[in-house]
């Protein structure tokens, strides 16, 4: 039986619009946007912020160094990010909807521990509605590590196989799926909300 519901946080249950964020709040020319994508979004450094062992001011240097012709820009990117994310329209009410049908919610996210703290105050709409979360850049541990799932089990007193996960990356659903959770890649709402809503049923049903 399925008791707790587990959403990944970006681009699941909020918007990492970090092109739009570049393109459309900060003005940044295409070049720009495609060169701090490529070195400074999607990186191993960028990991390194959401697992938290360095100081994030040390991963932003090495970042700047990266492309030393776009330090201004990096700092400029850095010092807006409050607004490069954006909470779903559904996201609160989907959670409100799950508690109301009796089932727990949890966040496990992989996130910046500072960014994270940012975001929860100031964009997220459904964070005091959760019954709890694990974020990566707080316990130095991040997805698909078996130990941040297992960090959420124990913290909760959570059974895996009374568990159902969603997250937008594979290798996190595969990590799951290998831990005993039930797991849904998450591609949109208008998917995944029905396959989920079936799986939940089935299972009350079984």
């Amino acid at each position: 039986m399925i008791k707790n519901i587990v959403f990944d946080i970006g681009m699941v249950l909020a918007d990492f619009r970090w092109e739009a964020y570049m393109r459309d709040d900060l003005h940044f020319n295409e070049e720009v946007i495609k060169t701090i994508g490529e070195k400074v979004v999607v990186t191993s450094l960028w990991d390194e912020l959401d697992l938290g062992v360095r100081e994030t001011d040390d991963v932003i240097n090495e970042m700047k160094a990266q492309v030393p012709e776009y330090q201004k820009e990096i700092n400029i990117f850095f010092d807006g990010i409050v607004d490069i994310i954006a909470s779903y329209p559904y996201s609160r009410q989907w959670i409100l909807d799950l508690k109301a049908a009796g089932y727990k919610v949890y966040l496990l996210s992989n996130y910046p521990r500072d960014v994270f703290s940012l975001h929860a105050r100031t964009r997220f709409t459904f964070v005091d509605v959760v019954d709890g979360m694990v974020v990566s850049g707080f316990e130095k541990v991040s997805k698909p590590d078996p130990a941040i799932y297992k960090l959420l089990f124990d913290r909760y007193d959570l059974r895996p196989e009374e568990c159902l996960f969603t997250d937008d990356r594979p290798v996190n659903i595969e990590a799951a799926r290998k831990l005993g959770m039930t797991a849904v890649l998450f591609t949109g709402y208008d998917t995944a909300r029905p396959q989920i809503d079936k799986i939940l049923a089935d299972v009350a049903k079984a």
